[in-house]
């Protein structure tokens, strides 16, 4: 069975990736590089970690330029992290319906950031067409950092730099999703989607 991970160049979401391959998945990886706002570090580590991981086929969405800039021109700067979160699993479910993918695999971790909340993720869900699955989800940081290093992603993943330059001072930590749909019709979802899996790179690992 297949699935595709979001994966960065984090901690956490190649942990969630080498638990789920573990369990017998096949793993694509899509990385939504956050270039300009950030340097393309981050997008380096990432391939870095998907050939430590083995997976072999990665879709790298320019989410800075088509996603994060529409956000920041139209939408209310509180909502940005739970906004962001659902036009990635938008764009998610897109590419994973044409890889025959089943699931999302996500290294979120409760509590963690401001998108990371109950209230958050279950407004984030919605915009998905297909399950996530979150292995980390209840994991102490502590627990995710010692398999990292048993599993050899913990120093590629310590040395990336900011992976996103949009996080706003005040996020939302307990969406709602009659205001989150209200923030979105400012914008024209259906053709950034679709420009943003149009427009992303696929790379051979």
């Amino acid at each position: 069975m297949k699935a595709l991970a979001l994966i960065s160049s984090g901690i956490d979401s190649p942990v969630a990736v080498w638990l789920m391959k573990k369990k017998g998945l096949e793993i694509i990886g899509v990385h939504f590089s956050n270039e300009p706002m950030v340097d393309t570090l981050p997008k380096e580590k990432t391939k870095e970690l998907c050939k430590l991981l083995g997976i072999k086929k990665l879709y790298i969405v320019p989410h800075g330029y088509i996603i994060q800039a529409e956000l920041m021109r139209k939408c209310s700067s509180s909502a940005r992290c739970v906004l962001c979160r659902r036009m990635m699993f938008r764009i998610a479910s897109k590419i994973a319906e044409k890889e025959n993918c089943k699931y999302l695999i996500t290294g979120e971790n409760l509590g963690q950031v401001a998108s990371q909340t109950l209230d958050n993720m279950t407004v984030e869900d919605r915009a998905s067409k297909i399950p996530i699955l979150r292995p980390l989800l209840c994991n102490d940081k502590q627990e995710i950092i010692d398999l990292a290093k048993n599993i050899g992603t913990y120093k590629t993943s310590i040395e990336a730099a900011i992976c996103c330059g949009a996080v706003p001072k005040n996020p939302i930590t307990k969406a709602r999703p009659e205001d989150m749909e209200k923030e979105e019709k400012k914008l024209d979802v259906r053709e950034v989607v679709d420009k943003a899996v149009k427009e992303a790179e696929t790379i051979e690992l």
